[in-house]
């Protein structure tokens, strides 16, 4: 027995792509790369000293973090490698 509606209505608006830059890109990979160090402190140092998980404080700081983090899409991850050029600052050879 199928419980599904029929029709299934969703509402938003269709935006058109957007493009990033190689510079943008890297700024990115950089965010993500501080975001990283900002988790680590608070989940190895500023959580346990709140009392760890029990605290609703601590809670809602990893709460906000993975908010942040899905949001973005991890500092739009699937996309690192574009900003990997733009960022290398010596690729080898003679100058």
């Amino acid at each position: 027995m199928n419980n599904l509606p029929a029709v299934l209505v969703l509402e938003g608006e269709v935006l058109r792509d957007v493009f990033i830059s190689s510079e943008e890109m890297a700024r990115m990979n950089e965010a993500r790369a501080t975001f990283k160090e900002l988790r680590a402190i608070l989940m190895g140092h500023v959580i346990p000293a709140l009392g760890g998980f029990n605290n609703p404080v601590a809670t809602e700081i990893e709460c906000r973090l993975e908010s942040i983090a899905f949001a973005s899409r991890n500092f739009l991850y699937p996309h690192r490698y574009s900003g990997a050029a733009h960022a290398a600052v010596s690729v080898g050879g003679d100058l």
